[in-house]
């Protein structure tokens, strides 16, 4: 962040001299310093990311298929006359220690059709489905295994 502050100090000020090298630095670490203080922003954050680039953008490409496959079905169940829609609640439990992780799990869950998240308890989360076929298997989501890498990069 503070390497952004950085080029964002240069950018606006549209050329590079001692001056305004010397001045950036000093206004970027007054913000970052200022930002890790007042706004619970931690280096941490930086070094998740940087560690899980590659797989949070492949977990974002990974949530809009999975939207979209399940917008099919849902599609499917709700303007089909012969399919019955059986709601159901799941009841399961994760290993994701991380607390933004599970978070991240829930919003994903809940971003998808057909299912909605209702209460997470720590590690125990209960989620909605629109019909028992759209929960099968969401204990063991491909969802689950790329946070589970995600949080391994970061404690390994």
């Amino acid at each position: 962040m503070y390497i952004l502050l950085l080029l964002f100090w240069i950018i606006l000020n549209g050329k590079i001299t001692l001056e305004i090298l010397l001045i950036g630095a000093v206004f970027a670490a007054a913000i970052f310093w200022f930002m890790c203080k007042f706004l619970d922003y931690s280096p941490k954050y930086e070094m998740f990311v940087a560690k899980n680039f590659f797989w949070i953008i492949t977990y974002f490409v990974v949530l809009v298929i999975e939207m979209f496959k399940s917008a099919i079905a849902v599609y499917k169940r709700v303007y089909s006359k012969k399919i019955e829609i059986q709601p159901q609640m799941v009841f399961f439990d994760v290993d994701i220690k991380s607390e933004f992780l599970r978070f991240v799990l829930a919003n994903s869950i809940t971003l998808t059709p057909g299912t909605i998240t209702v209460d997470v308890d720590d590690n125990h989360f209960c989620v909605h489905a629109l019909d028992y076929t759209l929960a099968e298997g969401i204990e063991d989501s491909v969802f689950i295994r790329m946070l589970k890498i995600m949080e391994g990069n970061c404690n390994g």
